[in-house]
């Protein structure tokens, strides 16, 4: 089953380096910052294209530092908009969100204790 945060993954990833997987969670946490008005909007065009890298940009970042939770629920996301798999956008992208919100707490905690 998929961990909310995995860091001994991500840090097994990215060598052992522990300065950089701080400096990528901070990424993560302070970044760019998910905005579901803009998945909207992007779904709502015909091209699904656009919404699909969207959601890749955020799922790409979430396995580099170890979030499968939310890398999980971003794929599932991620293969409906490319057509891959039928699924119900609003529910998926709910999931997105709240996976996401439980994804940058456990980030938030894991820096206070770096």
């Amino acid at each position: 089953m998929a961990q909310l945060l995995n860091l001994a993954s991500a840090l097994e990833m990215l060598g052992g380096e522990k300065n950089l997987l701080k400096e990528l969670l901070t990424d993560f946490a302070c970044g760019k910052q998910f905005k579901k008005e803009e998945l909207v909007r992007l779904e709502q065009m015909e091209d699904k294209t656009e919404a699909a890298k969207y959601v890749h940009y955020f799922k790409g970042a979430a396995r580099q530092i170890g979030a499968e939770q939310f890398a999980a629920t971003a794929q599932k996301l991620e293969d409906t908009l490319r057509g891959r798999e039928n699924g119900n956008l609003e529910a998926l992208n709910e999931a997105f969100e709240q996976d996401l919100k439980a994804a940058n707490a456990a980030i938030n905690l894991a820096l206070k204790a770096m």
